[in-house]
């Protein structure tokens, strides 16, 4: 019998009856590497590198924070350090270093860049142009980003279930902004929520059976 990847049946055909991919045998000579060779060299390089790179963050963020209340203690300009010093740390080490699929990557860089823009945005003095207009067509750009993925990469739908719902999600924030009062232009908000709705729609509809059982794993329907 052989398993299915995405399914996770038994079969004893070529095919999944699920989603149709075609099934390797795992005693077959060729073809039977279900999985890549694990390097521990790499692997403990890049531990070592993120690190480091957290905590060179740290003590930059400690040294400006005794700066900041030495010299200027009236105006915490540190926050824009730290902010700037996450956003770089979560780039290095989920975007670079990690082995995590692009549909991880993206979500990622969509919530680090949201909490840095809005941070930078209230340091400002005010809370607005962030929310009313880069936070909705950045999380747009997210959502746009990963379907042109999945188009890609029509045969992997499954792997991609998490962060396409979770983007899907994150595109009514910004509708949560304008209707908390925080937010002050409409047309974005709609506009992101409208095109997140679009997307899942269009999921229900053209997605294939890979996706559709992951879906319903996630709902447990």
């Amino acid at each position: 019998m052989k398993r299915c990847p995405n399914c996770d049946v038994l079969t004893g055909q070529e095919t999944c009856p699920l989603c149709y991919t075609r099934i390797l045998d795992p005693d077959a000579e060729e073809g039977a590497e279900w999985y890549p060779d694990y390097d521990r060299k790499e692997h403990r390089i890049r531990s070592r590198i993120s690190k480091l790179a957290i905590f060179a963050g740290i003590l930059a963020v400690l040294a400006c924070l005794a700066i900041n209340i030495i010299f200027m203690p009236q105006f915490l300009w540190v926050f824009y350090v730290a902010v700037a010093v996450f956003y770089a740390v979560v780039s290095l080490n989920h975007t670079i270093l990690s082995a995590s699929h692009l549909g991880g990557k993206i979500t990622a860089q969509v919530i680090s860049l949201t909490i840095l823009l809005l941070v930078i945005d209230a340091m400002s003095g005010s809370i607005q142009w962030s929310v009313d207009y880069v936070v909705p067509f950045l999380i747009i750009a997210g959502i746009l980003a990963m379907s042109i993925i999945i188009l890609k990469v029509r045969l992997r739908w499954g792997g991609y279930v998490s962060s396409l719902l979770m983007m899907i999600a994150f595109g009514f924030l910004p509708m949560v902004f304008y209707l908390t009062g925080i937010a002050t232009v409409l047309w974005p908000s709609v506009v992101a929520a409208l095109f997140a709705v679009t997307t899942f729609c269009s999921i229900l509809l053209f997605a294939n059976q890979a996706f559709m059982t992951q879906l319903s794993r996630r709902f447990h329907l």
